[in-house]
């Protein structure tokens, strides 16, 4: 476990740097929100009755964290797409945010191209690649990612703060200056605190690292808010870490997933439930209590991860942040190179051969 203090086994594993773009993420938040809202956007609001968020993986996952943090109070819906088509209510009154990092994922290219067949109003998101170009011909606005070469999960900030600062330019959410602000301030001054040269006793996301080395991750949070977030933490795991790890949120895991802890018990004794938790309601605060008093007579270690700050926005991306380092660093207890994502890229050529 001391290798996780060792920056030159860290250095080793870590080819591709990515410890440098996770310090980076606070300041990658900062420059997408400046970005944003510099960019020049038509007024498309008008009679916009829903808006559709298309894309896929690590791409699709900031629309989803729209929806999850906005959705209460936009005054319309918003509906996360990851399909090669577009659901079929949309139309000219619908505002359609296409996101690619690459710019080439396939089936956002063809829902962009539903939905300019449907005359919605399109926005697109994108490192360049093919998205970009249809967007050009298509006169749509477009707003082209700086940062390219990296991996999608890895351009988070750049993937998600422009749809949000759009939505508020369009007015459909309040404007969020403060809270982006509040953000960068909160992971500015944690990221040290993370970072490769903190040793494990001073290191929280080394110590939670530490925790599930060898383990089943299992990641519960409030449906209310961080049901992404937990979202999240599974996909970084999978990614970065290159193991298993499953999510649930409360109340529905209570209604079904609650009953299949203990079976099989070799399984259940090598799981590590996180939960993540921040101010619930207190419904949901009575049932994230009695599932853990559940679980943990089942021998499963929970552990609870609080989140920090004061808006939703920041309390999300401070718990996002958390996972993000988690993953990495449980890489490194795998002794994998936390970028490289093989699997996929050998699924995509399978896939271009059939």
């Amino acid at each position: 476990m001391k290798d996780l203090d060792n920056l030159e086994v860290i250095g080793k594993l870590d080819k591709s740097n990515m410890r440098r773009l996770l310090l980076d993420f606070p300041q990658q938040y900062l420059r997408a929100g400046d970005l944003a809202v510099k960019f020049d956007l038509p007024c498309m609001s008008g009679s916009a009755k829903n808006i559709v968020i298309s894309g896929m993986g690590g791409s699709a996952i900031g629309g989803d964290l729209l929806r999850s943090l906005f959705s209460q109070i936009c005054p319309v819906p918003i509906i996360v797409n990851r399909n090669y088509s577009v659901p079929e209510f949309v139309d000219e009154d619908t505002l359609f945010i296409a996101i690619s990092y690459s710019g080439n994922t396939e089936e956002t290219i063809a829902a962009f191209g539903s939905a300019m067949e449907k005359r919605a109003k399109v926005i697109s998101i994108s490192g360049g690649g093919r998205l970009e170009t249809l967007a050009k011909d298509a006169k749509t606005p477009h707003f082209s990612i700086p940062e390219r070469g990296i991996q999608p999960r890895c351009a988070f900030g750049y993937l998600f703060i422009p749809a949000v600062v759009f939505l508020s330019r369009l007015g459909f959410i309040p404007d969020q200056s403060s809270e982006l602000k509040e953000t960068v301030d909160l992971l500015s001054r944690i990221a040290a605190k993370l970072a490769p040269d903190k040793p494990i006793e001073d290191n929280h996301a080394k110590q939670l690292a530490i925790a599930l080395y060898d383990k089943l991750p299992v990641i519960y949070a409030s449906q209310d808010y961080f049901d992404v977030v937990a979202m999240r933490w599974k996909g970084q795991i999978n990614e970065n870490s290159k193991a298993m790890a499953f999510y649930n949120v409360i109340p529905e895991m209570n209604h079904n997933e609650i009953v299949g802890w203990g079976i099989p018990e070799d399984i259940t004794r090598r799981c590590v439930v996180i939960i993540l938790r921040s101010d619930e309601t207190p419904a949901i605060q009575k049932r994230m209590n009695i599932t853990e008093s559940l679980i943990s007579a089942e021998d499963a270690r929970i552990i609870t991860v609080e989140a920090e700050g004061d808006s939703l926005l920041a309390k999300s991306l401070y718990l996002i942040y958390i996972g993000d380092f988690v993953s990495y660093y449980l890489a490194i207890l795998n002794s994998v190179d936390p970028t490289p994502v093989e699997r996929i890229g050998i699924f995509k050529s399978l896939l271009g051969r059939s």
